[in-house]
Parts: C-alpha cells; structure tokens; sequence
C-alpha cells in the first residue's frame, strides 16, 4: 500500500498542528494506514498544498481561510485536538483513503 500525504493546517503551523500530527501518525498506526505527515500554517497552506500534494488535509482553522488548489479531500481536523469524535474521524479518513488508492 503506498504512504499517503496528509496535511495538518493550523492558524500558526505550530502547537496546534503538531498536537493533530501526534495524534494523527498514531491513529494511522493503529489502523495500519501508512502516512506521511506535515503541517503548516493557514498562511502558508496554499504553496505548501501546491508543493506537497497532500492526499488529505486536516484543517483546524475555517476551510475558506485558506485555497486549495489541488483534489486533495479537506477533513476538520478539530476532533483530533478535543478528542471528541476522534476515533470516528480517523476512520473516516482511513476509508477515504483506501477508496482512493482503490
């Protein structure tokens, strides 16, 4: 199965987005899903989005903050900082995933 590109996205690209990438890299682990990781700050996302070509992207801050030039899938990424409906989310991104890699 080949790693995908996930993005975190978050107002400064640092607590925020590295409190979503710990938990997503873990939640990823247990499920088996190889993932690559990165994050960046709402300012930076749109050349960051261009760059990487992330297969999703986790967006704490409002969608429409930030352009998305690619076909990559935008998911709130705000579960997996209160814990709250972060087992759910990860597992929608996990089928999301293999629907793509299908």
């Amino acid at each position: 199965m080949k790693e995908f590109r996930i993005l975190g996205v978050c107002g400064a690209g640092l607590s925020t987005s590295t409190t979503v990438a710990r938990t997503l890299q873990v939640g990823m682990q247990e499920r088996n899903m190889p993932a690559q990781i990165r994050t960046c700050s709402v300012q930076e996302a749109t050349g960051t989005i261009e760059g990487y070509q992330p297969d999703v992207i986790l967006a704490t801050v409002a969608t429409t903050s930030f352009e998305n030039p690619s076909d990559a899938r935008v998911f709130s990424g705000v579960p997996l900082l209160t814990g709250i409906g972060s087992d759910e989310l990860l597992d929608e991104i996990v089928e999301y995933l293999k629907s793509i890699s299908a």
